[in-house]
């Protein structure tokens, strides 16, 4: 009896480790209709006001002015080009396809690229 026990712990452990019926995690679903208010922001608070911020010589993402940081243009160029997230240096950035790759402290995951790309490609609404 006190051979079986250990035997059987094993034969449970060998199943669970080998049994997972997913590799990774499935992809998390884009929503219909990306909120600005609901989904981007967020994403900003989390990881990108630590830098972001007023009198930072970066655009100010906080709740109150982030929006019209993103799409005012200055200098010729905007951060975000509405319905073209290629194009937007914001997209560029977290994706590392820019000079710069943000949020600093590492990138976001692809989901959240994602869903940063369609609110851009669906014409970067402030919703």
């Amino acid at each position: 009896m006190k051979k079986l026990f250990p035997l059987l712990m094993m034969v449970a452990l060998s199943i669970t480790a080998t049994s997972c019926y997913y590799d990774e995690l499935p992809a998390v679903p884009l929503p219909e209709n990306v909120s600005y208010q609901k989904n981007i922001q967020p994403l900003f608070n989390k990881n990108c006001i630590g830098c972001h911020k007023p009198g930072a010589t970066a655009p100010d993402l906080t709740s109150a002015n982030s929006y019209l940081s993103l799409v005012t243009v200055v200098n010729g160029e905007a951060v975000v080009i509405p319905s073209d997230a290629k194009n937007s240096i914001l997209y560029e950035v977290m994706t590392g396809n820019g000079a710069l790759v943000m949020p600093a402290n590492g990138a976001l995951s692809a989901s959240k690229q994602a869903l940063v790309e369609k609110w851009i490609n669906d014409g970067a609404l402030n919703n």
